[in-house]
């Protein structure tokens, strides 16, 4: 019996269009379509190759595809300090999921979304570059930082939090970062930034959509 009657009399008119439209769409993994069809993984498979699917190709673009998934896991302390900061500025904070290049999920809570934006976060206290010199805190570009689209950079003096957002954009061909923790530019010190980081304190308008 054609697989075309059978699938009509399982399911219904159009189920194999049905079938041969999840085979096209990288979304649907061949368990999902073999759940769905009532058949089983290696025969869904099959079919595939019968009908000159690339099963390949067709895995490698579902997972580019794919969406990273929220997570509820509570952040460690210092991470949750600096979310709640935000959150009170009335901006969405969720954390999310990355993937390795072996396909398989790992949780970072250093990345999050925040409006829609992936951004790293990093929180650093001072230390004197010398011994009578200014209270510095030091940012790192890293791989990490690289992997997101906004940098988020926080210290912390005493009870005192200041958050900078800075895109990474801003940040290309630097290695790392010395922001003063008394949150001024260091004018008139020998060790002073290159740059003027300090104007990214709470630059909450960075995290606008048409960063993404």
């Amino acid at each position: 019996m054609a697989l075309n009657t059978v699938l009509t009399a399982l399911h219904g008119i159009g189920a194999f269009a049905r079938l041969r439209s999840m085979l096209a769409d990288p979304a649907f993994a061949y368990e999902r379509i073999a759940k769905n069809l009532g058949l089983t993984k290696q025969r869904i498979g099959q079919l595939a190759k019968d009908f000159g699917v690339d099963g390949r190709q067709r895995e490698h673009e579902g997972i580019v595809r794919r969406e990273p998934r929220v997570i509820n896991k509570e952040y460690p302390p210092d991470i949750r300090a600096i979310v709640h900061k935000i959150r009170r500025s009335g901006i969405e904070v969720i954390p999310c999921d990355l993937l390795h290049s072996d396909h398989r999920a790992w949780r970072s809570q250093r990345i999050v979304f925040v409006n829609g934006i992936s951004c790293s976060i990093q929180l650093r206290k001072g230390h004197k570059l010398r011994p009578n010199g200014r209270h510095y805190a030091r940012f790192d570009v890293n791989r990490e930082v690289k992997r997101a689209k906004v940098a988020l950079w926080a210290m912390r003096s005493g009870r005192v939090m200041r958050v900078y957002v800075i895109p990474l954009s801003h940040l290309r061909k630097i290695a790392s970062v010395y922001i003063s923790i008394e949150g001024k530019y260091a004018v008139g010190n020998s060790n002073k930034p290159r740059k003027d980081w300090t104007r990214y304190e709470d630059a909450w308008h960075c995290l606008t959509p048409h960063q993404k």
